[in-house]
This record gives C-alpha cells, sequence and structure tokens, in this order.
C-alpha cells in the first residue's frame, strides 16, 4: 500500500519541526520496537499479535522520545521498510494499520534487541557487574563469526576481546532470544562476571562511572 498525505486520516504533527535533530536508524529502531512489544516476556517468546496505527506513531515518538517529528519522516521510515519487506501496512477505513510481516527476521530483532538494550542503558543504574558475550566458531564458518561481530556491535556490546563482546546491564533473556533466532547461535555462550581486567575503555564507552 502506498501512503499519501490525505491517505491516513490522521492528525498532522504541528508544523515547526525541522529544528529537530534525529540520530541514524533512530525512527526506524522506534518503529520496529514499537511493532514488536511484548517480544520478551519472562524468558517466553511471544509473537507480537497487533498492528500500529500509522497516526499513532508520531505521537508516541513524541510522547517517549521527547521530540516531535513530522508525520512525512516517520512515512519515509515505513516506505523503506516496506521495501525490505520488513512491514506490510493495511488500509481499514479511513486508517492505515502497519503489520510486522516476519518478527523471527534477524533485521527485526536486530532493531528490536537494540530499542531493549538501549532502554536498559539510559534507565538503570550500573551495579559494577559485567555481562559478556563469548562465540567460539570454527575457521571454516568464519563468516558466521565475522556476523556475530557485527550484530554485536550493531545492538550495543563493547568488542572486549575477538570474540568477547560485554555489556554492563543484564541482557541475558535477549541473548538467549539472539542465540534462537541466528544461525549458527550454538556457538554462543553468556557469563556473568563481577569484574573485568582493564575495564576503563569499556566503562568511558558505555558513559559508566
Amino acid at each position: 500500500m502506498t501512503l499519501n498525505p490525505t491517505s491516513t486520516g490522521t492528525t498532522k504533527v504541528s508544523s515547526g519541526t525541522s529544528a529537530e535533530k534525529f540520530k541514524h536508524g533512530e525512527v526506524r529502531d522506534f518503529v520496529i520496537a514499537t511493532l514488536t512489544i511484548g517480544l520478551l516476556v519472562g524468558g517466553i517468546l511471544i509473537t507480537p499479535n497487533f498492528p500500529i496505527i500509522f497516526g499513532t506513531l508520531a505521537q508516541l515518538f513524541q510522547e517517549l522520545k521527547k521530540k516531535k517529528i513530522p508525520e512525512a519522516k516517520v512515512k519515509r521510515v515505513l516506505k523503506n521498510l516496506e521495501k525490505k519487506e520488513i512491514i506490510y501496512l493495511e488500509r481499514r477505513g479511513s486508517e492505515v494499520y502497519v503489520h510486522l510481516k516476519d518478527w523471527l527476521q534477524p533485521k527485526v530483532i536486530k532493531y528490536s534487541l537494540k530499542s531493549i538494550l538501549s532502554e536498559k542503558s539510559s534507565n538503570k543504574k550500573w551495579s559494577g557487574k559485567w555481562f559478556l558475550v563469548f562465540f567460539d566458531v570454527p575457521e571454516k564458518q568464519r563468516n558466521k563469526r565475522d556476523y556475530f561481530r557485527s550484530f554485536l556491535r550493531e545492538i550495543g556490546f563493547y568488542q572486549y576481546q575477538q570474540s568477547v563482546y560485554v555489556f554492563p546491564y543484564e541482557c541475558e533473556k535477549e541473548i538467549s532470544l539472539l542465540k534462537k533466532i541466528v544461525e549458527g547461535g550454538k556457538y554462543i555462550s553468556y557469563v556473568i562476571a563481577e569484574k573485568i581486567e582493564n575495564e576503563k575503555e569499556a566503562k568511558i564507552y558505555f558513559g559508566l562511572n
């Protein structure tokens, strides 16, 4: 479905939003995270079973991120996600609903985990513990090893060693999900450490005191 300025039946966000600055991928990650609310509940995976009305996305973004966002920007993001076959749009009367096409796509999980871990980083006080992800991938499957490294960096982990990544907040459920949906997940291990050597750079990376 093609979105156009007159097809949603919703109220536009007020003008004067051009001064707002958005990080690269911020709106995209927010849309995906909104569609996957309830992804992890008590360690049980659940499939998102409800769409989001297009007109509510800008409102939610403003309420949660404290920024105003033009509907035109939301539309551009949705169009891009639709091209990538991550979402699909459905018209119901005067409203346009946004659905996830396949919530188990690695791209969807990546965007969702990135958002979840970012929220943990911004809302929690650090306990002093480190949460480590190890992976020991055979040399003949080096493409998987490179994929894991890229994936973990993109969702917010710090590379502590060649195949060891750290995060300062509990993330066992998130890593359990990662192990289930990525090929080669059996090579991933999760460890909790009271202290790591040479942690200064990691603390700087995460903005920890």
